[in-house]
């Protein structure tokens, strides 16, 4: 498995997202390449995306998860200045490099003889992954209308409909994931980095996936809580951090996370660019949380206290940075893990979300949800289980139980901020969204950040593009 992955990172690492386009502008030219090959090069391209410059940087800032130190750190990404570039890349990589070959390989899976419904399985939640994230960072996008060749300009679906056809896409996973073993049957294995073919697990997650898109939904369509509730009474998903879908890297040169090779060639291997948010801070340091120095370093001046910066305050030699443990060449990319499913239920049963509302339950998951987070983060489960005793709110008797999930969803997402950014629009009303966020320093005098605007180069190739778009715009789910 590692050689495939070396092999995959390295063809990923010498190629341009302009040649990445050359190769997959046109689907029929992937359709002759083996169905594991074409799904090892997407997740791949969608992992360097999410943790690179495109994505993860843009996004850590914007959503004030982590601070840049102003002068003494990094750019402009945290005053609402993203480039172009980066929206646009990031745009090809949902529609032109992963996209086109997790299609491929699906489109390929169906027509194979014998048909291979496992593959297509596979394919079908990770392409619904994807597309997730699009409309959470662009809003409307195409989906029903694309990936056909005989449509140059495929129309933009409502956020909604995108969100409805992905929990049916979905659930025709989970169907093909049930197929029974038969002779010729066979799933993806060599590239599948998550569970190595594994249906039961990939089940799981199509059922975790469905709960994270029926939580964002709900507010803006109550009716969704039936799905809500079908999906924990029938308790399919994922049930152990041995479930969580991650993507590897490797402390070997070209093979490390992105993030790290940031830092690898712009900062000798050191840490100048992220510095702890005070937002993360001010939850964290008041309980003595276990997390704070696991997240965080104490700054060389800083008499060995994590001192947080607001987003775009300039830094000093007493800025606590986030942690190397955070940044290392060999951290994975955790696309979906455990504690999310125990926080979304949490969440559920203090709601009354499909379920009759019950507090106690709400706490027996929220406690669980915790010690998940900590315990992936390092922390000793003794120290997590004493954290938990003497410091964690206590649901049945909190002033907002709900309050106290979301603050805990949030922080265990400090280093995924695209999820971070997500959780954050759903958390509340705008004004009443936890945490409580401020428009940054030097950004322009309009309301906080709430997605990507569309490329020049999409709004160019495509008529039907959404014009006059802003940065502030609320989507249809940020009610």
């Amino acid at each position: 498995m590692k050689k495939i992955l070396y092999l995959l990172l390295t063809i990923l690492a010498f190629t341009s997202c302009s040649d990445w386009l050359d190769i997959n502008k046109d689907p029929n030219r992937a359709t002759e390449v083996d169905p594991d090959v074409l799904f090892g090069y997407a997740i791949t391209s969608w992992s360097a995306n999410r943790t690179g410059g495109d994505s993860y940087i843009p996004l850590v800032f914007a959503a004030q998860t982590m601070a840049t130190g102003g002068n003494f750190g990094w750019g402009n990404d945290d005053v609402y200045d993203i480039s172009p570039y980066s929206t646009g890349n990031t745009w090809k990589l949902y529609y032109a490099t992963a996209g086109t070959n997790i299609v491929s390989a699906i489109n390929l899976a169906e027509t194979s003889t014998p048909k291979q419904p496992w593959i297509a399985a596979q394919g079908k939640i990770v392409r619904a992954m994807l597309m997730y994230e699009a409309t959470m960072l662009y809003g409307d996008i195409p989906f029903s209308e694309a990936w056909k060749d005989e449509i140059d300009y495929p129309k933009f679906d409502s956020q909604k409909d995108i969100l409805d056809n992905l929990l049916s896409l979905l659930d025709e996973a989970i169907t093909d994931a049930k197929t029974p073993p038969a002779d010729g049957l066979k799933s993806i294995t060599g590239s599948d980095l998550y569970y190595k073919g594994d249906m039961k697990k990939w089940i799981r997650l199509a059922n975790s996936m469905k709960m994270r898109i029926a939580m964002t939904m709900v507010d803006a369509d109550p009716g969704k809580a039936s799905v809500i509730a079908d999906l924990i009474s029938k308790n399919e998903m994922m049930t152990s951090a041995a479930d969580n879908m991650e993507f590897p890297f490797f402390s070997i040169p070209g093979k490390e996370n992105p993030k790290f090779g940031i830092l690898k060639k712009y900062a000798g291997s050191q840490n100048l660019f992220f510095f702890a948010n005070i937002h993360v801070v001010d939850i964290l340091k008041p309980s003595n949380d276990p997390r704070l120095k696991i997240y965080f370093e104490p700054g060389p001046d800083a008499e060995g206290e994590i001192l947080g910066l607001p987003t775009n305050a300039e830094g000093d030699e007493t800025s606590a940075p986030v942690n190397m443990t955070i940044l290392r060449a060999d951290v994975p990319d955790l696309i979906f893990s455990y504690q999310e499913t125990l926080f979304f239920q949490a969440e559920a049963y203090a709601r009354g979300l499909g379920v009759t509302k019950d507090l106690t339950k709400a706490n027996e998951l929220f406690k669980a949800g915790v010690k998940a987070a900590m315990l992936y983060y390092g922390v000793k489960g003794a120290d997590a289980d004493a954290y938990i005793a003497a410091s964690l709110p206590n649901l049945t008797t909190a002033a907002n139980p709900v309050k106290e999930i979301h603050l805990q969803q949030w922080v265990d997402l400090m280093d995924r901020p695209l999820e971070a950014f997500t959780q954050w629009r759903r958390s509340g009303a705008e004004g009443a969204e936890v945490p409580e966020l401020s428009v940054p320093a030097n950004s322009p005098a309009n309301p906080l950040f709430r997605r990507f605007v569309y490329s020049p180069e999409e709004s160019t190739a495509n008529p039907n593009t959404p014009q006059n778009v802003h940065y502030y715009d609320k989507m249809w789910f940020d009610k």
